[in-house]
Order: structure tokens, then C-alpha cells, then sequence
């Protein structure tokens, strides 16, 4: 993995803990399942796709149990 794979994982697993306890353990196997699937990738086109969906997904997940979150308070 490079450094900037490496870099990513830990990113997306510092954003695992940012959401709900009872499904961090989820995203936590996830993660590691699909940084393993990509890991010999080196394509740098087909990297930086991954990258940049990955990106994407935390963001969105992130934003789903956000919005959980304020739905549950209402």
C-alpha cells in the first residue's frame, strides 16, 4: 500500500469513529475488506478513481448517520 493509500485507510478509520457505536465494527471490516481488494492496484487512473470514490463514500455515510442523528431527535 503507499503512502498515500495508507494515509487514506487511516482517514477513513479515524471517520469510523465518528458514527454510531453499533455499527463502527461494520465500517471497520469494510474498510479493511476493500483497501485488501485494491491493494496491488496500480493503474495511477484507476487509483486515483478509488481514491476520490472512497472519499466520497466516507463522506456519505458520514452524512447519512448524520442525518439519522437529527431525525432521531425530532
Amino acid at each position: 500500500m503507499s503512502s498515500g493509500g495508507l494515509s487514506l485507510y487511516r482517514e477513513v478509520l479515524r471517520s469510523v469513529r465518528l458514527l454510531p457505536v453499533e455499527t463502527r465494527s461494520y465500517y471497520r471490516v469494510v474498510a479493511r475488506e476493500k483497501f485488501a481488494a485494491h491493494r496491488e492496484e496500480e493503474d495511477p487512473k484507476r487509483v486515483a478513481d478509488i481514491i476520490a470514490r472512497s472519499k466520497a463514500d466516507v463522506r456519505w455515510i458520514l452524512e447519512k448517520y448524520s442525518r439519522t442523528d437529527i431525525a432521531a431527535e425530532r
